[in-house]
């Protein structure tokens, strides 16, 4: 996954039709990329993305609160799973929306972008059923 991520054209395009949500984000949480279900699921536009407007960082609550951990390990390099996640999407959704919990995913993988030089640029989630 991490090659895919890395590399733009055929594998970004694989990315963007997976089937399960994918977001990358910056290390302040800001969205740079999500595939097409995220947005779907999620009722992003792609230019809130593109704009930067979208920071899952800002959403986190109480319910939903491991996730912070989850991505302040990526940044030390490391993986995460989270199973049982509560409000999953609301990470993600626009403030004028309410997402649709009944969707199956509870669980989600955490984990790095790393750059050739085993630097890490990006963090990555990927929403499991």
């Amino acid at each position: 996954m991490q090659l895919l991520i890395q590399n733009e054209g055929l594998h970004f395009q694989v990315i963007g039709n997976f089937p399960y949500p994918i977001a990358i984000f910056e290390r302040n949480g800001i969205l740079i990329m999500a595939n097409h279900i995220l947005l779907q699921r999620a009722n992003i536009k792609p230019d809130d993305v593109q704009a930067g407007k979208i920071n899952f960082l800002s959403r986190i609550t109480n319910e939903n609160s491991a996730v912070l951990e989850a991505v302040e390990d990526i940044f030390l390099g490391e993986t995460t799973l989270l199973k049982n996640l509560v409000e999953h999407l609301s990470m993600f959704v626009r403030d004028d929306f309410v997402p649709d919990y009944s969707d199956g995913y509870e669980s989600a993988v955490f984990f790095p972008v790393v750059e050739s030089n085993d630097h890490i640029s990006h963090g990555a989630v990927m929403l499991m059923k």
